[in-house]
């Protein structure tokens, strides 16, 4: 049985507790896989509210290396940028890239064929960003560049989120798929998990 583990902040964690797979697109991946691959497959999220890329790289130890994945996918990204506006708290790009990167080195160095997915952080105007839209915009455009910069440096496999939202947006307004800018509605969260798995069965089910 293969362990695949989904990593990163709120939008992973999406209200889990303790040991189970929260109600988001993780869940709603997990549904589906076993689904259609019956007992195969161990799932763990281990996404944590509020995370920066900085508070994912001081876990790695209990939360990614000890729990040995076969398979993992990393969210994180939107707090780097949210946090400098809503706490002083950010983490600016070089350092997301900087840390990112030695968090990834890491988990090849100790698990090095463990098969991993970077997941596109992703905005839109909503509660929580409405007030800063352009900052936000760009700094996660940013960080979307550090993130498929480091997917060709580790040979890693980017799952793109943001142009599929702003795509989504033409069809259904953003409250339809997000609740404030940053979490997703179920909607979203489906959508998510949807292309998770197809990116899941291409290529990391290898």
């Amino acid at each position: 049985m293969k362990t695949v583990l989904f990593q990163g902040d709120s939008i992973t964690s999406c209200h889990r507790k303790g040991d189970d797979l929260g109600q988001g697109y993780a869940m709603l991946a997990a549904k589906s896989l076993e689904k259609k691959y019956p007992g195969q497959f161990k799932f763990i999220n281990r996404g944590v509210s509020g995370d920066r890329v900085t508070d994912l790289y001081a876990r790695r130890q209990a939360d990614i290396l000890d729990l040995k994945p076969d398979i993992m996918s990393i969210l994180v990204g939107v707090n780097d940028v949210g946090h400098e506006i809503w706490t002083g708290t950010g983490v600016d790009v070089e350092t997301y890239l900087d840390t990112y990167h030695d968090l990834l080195t890491e988990i090849r160095q100790a698990m090095p064929n463990t098969k991993i997915m970077l997941m596109e952080p992703f905005v839109n105007e909503g509660s929580a960003t409405q007030d800063n839209i352009e900052y936000f915009e760009g700094e996660i455009a940013m960080r979307s560049e550090a993130v498929q910069l480091l997917c060709a440096k580790h040979d890693v496999f980017f799952l793109p989120l943001q142009f599929d939202l702003y795509d989504l947006e033409e069809q259904h307004p953003a409250g339809h798929w997000t609740l404030d800018g940053v979490h997703p509605t179920l909607n979203f969260h489906q959508y998510m998990a949807d292309k998770w798995v197809k990116a899941f069965e291409v290529h990391l089910n290898k």
